[in-house]
């Protein structure tokens, strides 16, 4: 459920960079005092990195959700035993294991893109005016 709410959380502030970088749907530039960097080039930078960390922790997070609901089917398998003329079920207890924890590096990973993004977000800008 975290991994959902972090991933339409990570396309939804995509969605704001766009408007912002777009020039925020009424033609004006952002406040420098809020958003930092006033000239054109330095909020383009900053904006466009933005949006790559929300773009990333939304893949990130979506590869989260699609290895938990693998790892919830893959638990619920049953395992023949008793016949010694089938083949055992390949699914183990290792591989489930290893199937969770992509999920949870995954997830991980999502949650350090969003971390990464507040950087971008608090600075001024200072060295990006030409």
């Amino acid at each position: 459920m975290a991994s959902t709410v972090l991933a339409s959380a990570a396309i939804m502030l995509c969605s704001v960079m766009a408007v912002l970088m777009s020039g925020g749907g009424c033609g004006r530039r952002p406040v420098a005092a809020v958003y930092g960097d006033n000239s054109k080039l330095g909020s383009s930078i900053k904006f466009f990195s933005i949006l790559v960390c929300f773009l990333c922790a939304f893949l990130l997070n979506v590869q989260s959700i699609r290895y938990y609901s693998h790892a919830s089917l893959l638990i619920n398998v049953p395992r023949q035993r008793g016949r010694s003329n089938e083949k055992e079920c390949p699914v183990t207890e290792e591989y489930v294991w290893r199937v969770v924890n992509r999920g949870s590096y995954f997830w991980s990973m999502g949650l350090h893109a969003f971390y990464l993004s507040l950087p971008f977000i608090l600075s001024r800008g200072y060295c990006l005016n030409f």
